[in-house]
């Protein structure tokens, strides 16, 4: 089966491109990709990745809740299955009701550990040895959802932000499969996996 995807990004939508640097628009269509910025150049390549982008310019000061509506109205409008997170904003109101266990996150650390903003300042500021980021379900709190999975490196080989962001690409990939093979449920806040990927996604043992 195969399910509509949108992806919700802001500022560089770095981790959005680079997965289509890798792999092909046509394999991965999306249906949507609904963007916070004013980037022009940005705005240029992600019309290339996908015909649908609806831009959400954050000079306008609005509040979080009216980005919610706004791309919950779009998601409505696209019939969009599952949503990619990959946004600055955190998504509250009707949104997490009506798409529960629908709206994966792509968080920079190993939750439960550093939620919320700058997650990896937060990590390097600590005793920790691995960095590693966390795709979950989005639910009323912040990073709290459900883990889906998680990637790890030691940090002794961190050198910049990309050597944690760019473990999220392969996880991108599992995870769409994943979906559309209908090999991941949700059951009592648990998210089990009917097959075991592929990746190890661990970095430079």
């Amino acid at each position: 089966m195969k399910y509509k995807v949108a992806v919700y990004c802001s500022g560089s939508a770095s981790r959005i491109i680079k997965f289509y640097e890798e792999f092909s628009s046509k394999k991965f269509e999306l249906d949507l990709i609904f963007y916070e910025g004013e980037q022009i150049e940005i705005i240029q390549i992600l019309e290339k990745i996908c015909k649908k982008v609806v831009v959400f310019s954050n000079q306008k000061q609005v509040l979080e809740t009216n980005l919610s509506d706004e791309l919950y109205s779009y998601l409505e409008f696209y019939k969009i299955d599952f949503v990619f997170c990959f946004g600055s904003s955190i998504l509250k109101g009707e949104i997490l009701k009506r798409y529960k266990y629908k709206i994966i996150n792509f968080h920079p650390s190993l939750l439960p550990s550093f939620p919320g903003l700058n997650a990896i300042d937060q990590a390097l500021k600590t005793s920790v040895k691995f960095l590693g980021n966390t795709a979950h379900f989005i639910d009323e709190g912040i990073d709290t959802g459900p883990i889906i999975m998680q990637t790890i490196m030691r940090r002794d080989c961190f050198e910049n932000y990309d050597d944690v962001l760019d473990l999220q690409i392969d996880m991108i990939y599992d995870i769409w499969i994943l979906i559309n093979q209908q090999l991941l449920y949700v059951e009592e806040d648990r998210v089990f996996i009917l097959r075991k990927s592929q990746n190890s996604y661990f970095k430079s043992i």
